[in-house]
């Protein structure tokens, strides 16, 4: 992970067909989304099966493992997608404000340094909206690492969905 990730960041809501990669006719995505989400912000945010090469795993998280390597690869040398969106979501079983017991490596350990790094900030806040703050971070932290990580030109966006009101919100840093 970054040394420091920022905490500033700001929500937009996203209408269906909004996003930027959805102005081009024939582009594709690669969505990665979490394994425990219910799956209906891809049909929410409007976006076509022919449109996204979709990878879950626990938290969204981009992990050194071979199944989240071999879809990136996949993704970027053999379809040539350029732009990726990391979708977490609230209410999320995995990423929480509090540590997960359960948990396994390296999902827990990538948990744990975003607790550390903004402590201050999850602190300030408690129970649902603890976990809410903690899903957001982690969010940004992936676009982050993904943005830096990559030898190709690709853009890496950031959703929060909301599957309460059915309601999705890019995450982007705010401008200091």
């Amino acid at each position: 992970m970054q040394d420091q990730l920022r905490t500033r960041y700001e929500l937009h809501q996203v209408q269906s067909g909004s996003m930027p990669w959805q102005q081009s006719k024939g582009k594709q995505v690669l969505w990665i989304g979490c394994s425990d989400s219910d799956y209906d912000e891809l049909e929410t945010l409007g976006l076509q099966p022919d449109q996204v090469l979709e990878y879950r795993n626990l938290g969204n998280m981009v992990t050194d493992d071979l199944s989240c390597r071999a879809t990136l690869g996949y993704a970027l040398e053999q379809l040539k997608i350029r732009e990726i969106v990391v979708c977490g979501h609230y209410g999320c079983h995995i990423v929480q404000g509090s540590p997960n017991p359960g948990l396994p490596e390296p999902w827990s350990k990538n948990l744990d340094v975003v607790r550390s790094q903004h402590t201050h900030r999850l602190d300030q806040v408690s129970g649902q909206e603890r976990d809410r703050t903690m899903v957001e971070l982690n969010i940004l932290g992936q676009v982050q690492n993904l943005s830096q990580a990559q030898n190709h030109e690709v853009k890496v966006f950031g959703l929060v969905y909301d599957r309460a009101s059915k309601t999705g919100y890019q995450i982007t840093e705010a401008a200091c």
